[in-house]
């Protein structure tokens, strides 16, 4: 039978789904618009990020309403993190491209082949974990996450401010805010148990869900893929010349 509860999921995961694909259309048809090729590649890479960031909203729900097996999610939570911190990494050096300077945001250059190992190594151990039929992956698990937040977080918002490019500037520190979102809707979302048969990957602890954890994942979900949509699109609209024009008349 039906409950307010399942409603209520299903409302929210239907919202979000259609805020994340009008800031993927939005993304796409920008494309042919865009007369600069690394603003066409920046909305691509936007749309692309925005349909992965769907496919987890619906995802999440399918994996407690059909699938009940919390590591059937890890494979498109770990792809869509690779795929956000590929674009933060092309981002970083686009936006060092463009600075007059040339400055080395956080001595990127130098470690930006590290981090992509620890993250390649850490998400390969966690999938070899999981197939094991170990479910406490404990802090590598959680190693990827973390150096996607940072990057996204610190990193790309300080290269942007380097770049003399206005639209990339803008639309880089967008993006940086979604990183945000992403990665706080992570670790909010799997601080509470994610099925009834399948124990919390960080915390080790499972048991009955109640009606209250599942409105509180609801509520997150709301707020992560919501406001991860939403500079999604804004990140998107910078790219716009429009928006420079618009933002001239204004002053």
């Amino acid at each position: 039978m039906v409950s307010s509860v399942d409603i209520v999921t299903v409302g929210v995961t239907g919202l979000t789904f259609c805020i994340l694909g009008y800031a993927a259309f939005w993304a796409f048809s920008m494309v042919h618009a865009l007369q600069v090729r690394l603003y066409r590649r920046h909305a691509i890479g936007v749309a692309i990020v925005a349909l992965c960031f769907a496919a987890l909203n619906v995802e999440s729900v399918l994996v407690d309403y059909v699938v009940l097996v919390v590591p059937a999610i890890f494979l498109t939570l770990f792809a869509l993190f690779i795929v956000i911190f590929y674009f933060i990494d092309t981002a970083i050096l686009s936006a060092r491209r463009a600075d007059p300077l040339l400055r080395d945001t956080a001595g990127w250059l130098r470690r930006r082949k590290l981090v992509w190992a620890a993250i390649l190594a850490s998400v390969a151990i966690a999938i070899g974990t999981s197939f094991a039929g170990y479910s406490g992956f404990g802090g590598i698990f959680l190693l990827p996450f973390i150096l996607v937040g940072i990057s996204g977080g610190y990193v790309l918002p300080l290269a942007a401010r380097r770049s003399r490019d206005v639209t990339l500037n803008a639309h880089l520190r967008r993006f940086g805010l979604f990183t945000v979102f992403a990665v706080g809707w992570f670790f909010a979302w799997f601080a509470v148990p994610q099925s009834q048969t399948a124990m919390n990957p960080i915390t080790l602890l499972s048991g009955p869900l109640t009606d209250t954890y599942l409105l509180l994942a609801d509520l997150i979900a709301l707020l992560g893929f919501s406001g991860g949509g939403y500079f999604l699109y804004k990140s998107a609209r910078a790219l716009a010349p429009l928006n420079r024009i618009s933002g001239l008349d204004e002053s």
